[in-house]
C-alpha cells in the first residue's frame, strides 16, 4: 500500500532561489541538477506507474518579494496541485548587508510570505510544502552570521497556520553536520548544498512526501 502524496495527473510545482533553481533554466533545463531533480528520479524509480508533472521555477538570487511579483505567472497560472517553496536566505543576506534589525525587517517578511501561501490555499487549494531555510556550520573560507533561527521560527508558524508540511532542512544539517565533523555538505560557502547536500534535501522532502 502506497503512502505516496503524489497522484497520477497531478502536477508538483517547486519554487524558490538558486537552490532551487541549480541550473534549469540552462544546461540542466527543465528540473535543473539539484533536490528537485533528485526528489522526482527517486519518486519514478519507486513508483514508476505514477503520471506525475514536475515543474521548478526556481531563480537564482530570488527573495520572498520576488515571488510575489512572479506569483501569477509562475505559480497561479500553472495551477499545481502541490507546492513546494524554498525561500528565505537571500532575505537574510541582504538584511545581514543592509544592518536593518529583525524587528524591523521580519514583519514585512512574514506578511509578503503570508499573502503568497494565503493565495495558493485559497485560489489553487493546492497542498503545500514549506522548506527551513538554512545555513550550515562548516569550515568555509568567509562564514556569514546569517541569522536563519529567526526566519525559521516564522517558517514553522506560517507552516502551522496554513496546514504545510514542514521540511526541518536546517534541523537535518545541523545533525549531519554534527555526524560526520570535517565533512562538506555545501560548495564551501555554507548556503549552496553540494551533491551530497542535494541528497539530504531531497530525502527530507520524500519523508513528507510519503515516499
Amino acid at each position: 500500500m502506497s503512502n505516496l502524496l503524489f497522484q497520477s495527473d497531478e502536477k508538483v510545482l517547486f519554487i524558490g532561489d538558486s537552490i532551487t533553481d541549480c541550473g534549469r533554466r540552462g544546461d540542466h533545463a527543465p528540473l535543473g541538477q539539484g533536490y528537485v531533480k533528485k526528489v522526482t528520479e527517486l519518486i519514478t524509480a519507486k513508483y514508476p506507474d505514477r503520471r506525475i508533472e514536475y515543474v521548478n521555477k526556481g531563480i537564482g538570487g530570488d527573495v520572498v518579494e520576488g515571488l510575489e511579483a512572479r506569483w501569477d505567472t509562475d505559480v497561479i497560472a500553472e495551477k499545481p496541485d502541490w507546492l513546494s517553496v524554498k525561500i528565505g536566505i537571500n532575505n537574510a543576506s541582504r538584511q545581514l548587508g543592509a544592518g536593518i534589525p529583525n524587528e524591523t525587517y521580519l514583519p514585512e517578511w512574514e506578511e509578503c510570505y503570508r499573502r503568497i501561501l494565503t493565495r495558493a490555499r485559497d485560489e489553487l487549494g493546492a497542498g503545500i510544502f514549506m522548506f527551513e531555510t538554512f545555513y550550515i556550520e562548516e569550515d568555509v573560507a568567509q562564514p556569514r552570521p546569517l541569522d536563519v533561527d529567526a526566519y525559521n521560527e516564522i517558517i514553522h508558524r506560517l507552516a502551522d497556520e496554513f496546514n504545510a508540511r514542514l521540511i526541518r532542512t536546517n534541523e537535518a544539517f545541523d545533525r549531519a553536520v554534527a555526524a560526520r565533523p570535517g565533512a562538506l555538505w555545501t560548495t564551501e560557502d555554507g548556503v549552496h548544498p553540494n551533491p551530497e547536500g542535494h541528497t539530504l534535501m531531497a530525502l527530507e522532502f520524500l519523508k513528507q512526501a510519503g515516499w
